[in-house]
């Protein structure tokens, strides 16, 4: 199956994005445990990784307040794989499906798809904005180095050192972080769709540049932007 570059940035091309999701969408249903919490509030959700506005932003994209989050698949340890911002920092330098991640369903859905899903890797590079992103589709924040949001999803670049810990890690030593975050556009309300799920991802990626240590170089607002 192709699998799209790491350090790639979120829909760069049509065709890109679709390959980008289907490699998402097939490696989360083969991953993902059905473990699910029940009734947990956006305040838990991600390790608690949510702000204020970042769960008020979850409750508008969802139309609901109870959520679920699943686990992803167990380690080799065979202990499950459970998302915290800790584990995000400690596996940003593994293959991809080595890295947790943070499932967010509505409570109820029976749909099997994901609200959410938001992970974190290394990243040797950032892209770099120009004139040709110019597109309907797609909307800039100034957020980090690099923040877009598209369709169905979001990227979002900081800066951020972070060593490899071992010559088999899968990516080497970089300076950069990215957080992103896949959604099923049919799947999301409200009236401020881009805003809410870079909201969300600003709150999350926060948390992961302080366990970084990186907090004070990252630049990610406490309140994001307006476009």
């Amino acid at each position: 199956m192709l699998r799209i570059a790491r350090n790639g940035t979120y829909g760069t091309a049509l065709s890109l994005t679709a390959a980008a999701l289907l490699v998402t969408s097939c490696s989360s249903d083969s991953d993902r445990e059905q473990a699910k919490t029940s009734g947990t509030t956006a305040s838990k959700i991600c390790d608690g990784a949510l702000d204020a506005p970042a769960r008020q932003a979850l409750q508008n994209l969802a139309g609901t307040d109870q959520f679920d989050e699943s686990t992803g698949a167990a380690s080799e340890a065979g202990q499950p794989r459970t998302f915290s911002i800790q584990n995000a920092v400690k596996h940003l330098h593994d293959e991809y499906r080595q890295r947790p991640a943070c499932w967010v369903y509505k409570t109820g859905d029976e749909s099997g798809k994901p609200l959410l899903e938001i992970r974190f890797s290394a990243s040797q590079s950032y892209p770099k904005a120009s004139g040709k992103e110019s597109n309907d589709s797609k909307v800039r924040y100034p957020v980090g180095l690099y923040a877009k949001v598209g369709r169905d999803g979001a990227d979002l670049f900081f800066q951020c050192a972070t060593g490899a810990g071992s010559k088999g890690a899968y990516i080497g030593d970089t300076k950069y972080v990215k957080a992103e975050l896949y959604s099923t556009g049919s799947q999301l309300r409200g009236n401020s769709v881009d805003k809410d799920r870079m909201v969300i991802l600003n709150s999350i990626s926060r948390k992961v540049a302080e366990e970084a240590g990186c907090a004070s170089e990252a630049d990610l607002p406490t309140a994001v932007p307006d476009a």
